[in-house]
């Protein structure tokens, strides 16, 4: 006898206050248990507005008015606040930091089953599987500030799993993770399915590892579901691809309409002028070293980067990417070492100097978000690091270019997490400081958007300037970045361009740092 849904929607709308379009429009879904189900789309296109909705937060916890019937494991949430429902269905957010409640990570992950009411000795034993699930335990007793992005959004999820819910819900849990982590954690939530018979529902752009797992497809589009099939059976290979996808999600279901803008002529303005590739480098890091409480996160960091450079940094969670970002800019103090620019050492420059010509985008947008417009946000470091006058037509153009017009009155604070990134990016664009330090600026982008940030990077490399760009995406490396420096527990392990980088990772086993092509060559 086939099983009751745990998800039932009929009919779902749901507005935002203070918006006149519908974040969701006529959504019907139902989720059995024991079903993976996997949901992609491009931003914006209603994803996280869903995952609200199967948790409860909609209708309750925001402003807006919902149409339709919402049924979680047979409750109907507009009688049932959020909380009511814990025990049912469990959310992984898309910005980890959003969701913890505590200083460390035992005490988070026991947060949950504290509150289910349940014995100390079941509270203990949940609390040790699910470290263990997400291999966390090790990071059993550090305080949460310690952790990298990566490390937060695996005890989100190890929070989330101690729960033990019928309905996991994940909102682009493995945005901020390494590979190998993207890897262990599906497998845990696959064994969470298979152990449990728990309904899965995932909302990612990320599909690579994904697919393999589920059992249905749904592609979003403008707040609407336009396609709810096996993966594989009638959607197209390159939805599969993930982020090596290179079609539209319009073209690809055949929905009609553009989801996005026409893409303005290229940006053109006086820049960082062209430069022999020749001569003396721009950046010189020398035997940099940096620790926090003590502990060395960093360990004699050496490398040079010339004119027109586009540079990755690959490694683990944890293993010091956001840290050099973090210390080029001088927000962190190195123990030893230095960074030189322009061979000028860079020792006892504030970070207001140095700014001026390294422009930080951090991994969480939210920790640098100040306005209350998109665009003054967008503008908002021109006013003090670069010209206001000069950059104020510059900030028209990257808002529609990165699809950020549309949101020019808004609180940037209302924007999903790829749209927060877009607009980080764009108001460091725009002052155009000479090198960019990027922390996944990808995360929660679709591939439309991802190639426009990608063209924009690329202008900023012909003008002569440098990229440094943390980065998880082998796909993404390969095709935009000239040389890896790939870190290994705060030690450079390795620093060669491209092609030689993705032949020693293959030489060292470390697959899945490889493109899908590389892992094809090397596996035939």
């Amino acid at each position: 006898m086939q099983q009751k849904p745990v998800v039932c929607l009929e009919g779902v709308t749901y507005t935002y206050a203070g918006s006149s379009e519908p974040a969701l429009k006529g959504i019907n879904l139902k989720v059995r248990p024991g079903e993976f189900v996997a949901v992609t789309g491009p931003s914006g296109c209603g994803k996280s507005t869903l995952s609200f909705c199967l948790t409860g937060f909609i209708p309750h916890s925001f402003d807006g008015v919902m149409e339709g019937r919402a049924l979680i494991g047979g409750r109907n949430t507009r009688f049932v606040e959020a909380g009511e429902l814990a025990g049912i269905a469990g959310l992984v957010q898309q910005d980890p930091e959003a969701q913890l409640c505590t200083l460390h990570v035992g005490e988070e992950v026991a947060f949950g089953p504290e509150n289910l009411g349940l014995p100390v000795p079941e509270i203990r034993r949940r609390l040790h599987w699910a470290l263990a699930a997400a291999g966390i335990s090790h990071l059993r007793e550090r305080s949460l500030h310690t952790l990298s992005g990566g490390e937060k959004q695996r005890v989100a999820i190890a929070s989330v799993l101690a729960m033990q819910p019928q309905l996991l819900i994940l909102d682009e849990p493995t945005a901020n993770l390494d590979p190998r982590g993207c890897r262990e954690v599906l497998a845990v939530v696959e064994r969470l399915r298979c152990e449990q018979n728990a309904a899965i529902v995932i909302f990612e752009h990320r599909l690579r590892h994904l697919l393999p797992l589920a059992d249905r497809l749904i592609i979003m589009d403008s707040g609407r579901i336009i396609a709810d099939q096996p993966p594989g059976r009638g959607a197209p290979a390159a939805w599969e691809r993930g982020w090596e996808h290179r079609e539209a999600p319009e073209r690809l279901s055949g929905a009609g309409g553009d989801v996005m803008p026409p893409v303005p002529k290229k940006i053109e303005r006086k820049g960082i002028p062209e430069l022999q590739r020749d001569r003396e480098p721009l950046l010189s890091v020398k035997g940099l070293t940096v620790s926090y409480d003590r502990k060395a996160v960093l360990k004699d960091i050496s490398f040079t980067l010339h004119h027109g450079e586009t540079v990755a940094l690959m490694g683990d969670n944890g293993s010091g990417k956001s840290t050099l970002l973090l210390a080029l800019l001088g927000i962190l103090e190195p123990d030893e070492g230095g960074i030189y620019f322009g061979g000028a050492d860079l020792a006892g420059k504030k970070v207001a100097q140095r700014a001026r010509e390294m422009g930080l985008t951090f991994q969480n947008p939210n920790h640098q978000l100040f306005e209350k417009t998109v665009y003054r946000e967008a503008g908002l470091p021109a006013q003090f690091l670069g010209d206001e006058r000069d950059s104020s037509a510059l900030v028209d153009e990257l808002l529609l270019r990165f699809d950020l017009e549309r949101y020019r009155e808004k609180l940037p604070f209302s924007l999903s997490l790829g749209e927060k990134k877009r607009l980080t990016l764009a108001s460091v664009l725009a002052y155009g400081p000479s090198i960019l330090l990027l922390d996944e600026p990808i995360v929660g982008q679709d591939q439309d958007r991802v190639d426009l940030l990608m063209e924009a990077l690329a202008e900023h490399s012909r003008r002569g300037g440098i990229t440094i760009m943390a980065c998880h995406e082998p796909g993404i490396v390969g095709s935009c970045c000239t040389r890896v420096l790939f870190l290994e527990e705060g030690a450079l392990l390795f620093d060669a361009a491209t092609a030689a980088a993705f032949e020693e990772l293959a030489r060292r086993g470390l697959t899945e740092y490889l493109p899908l092509q590389c892992c094809r060559q090397e596996r035939s």
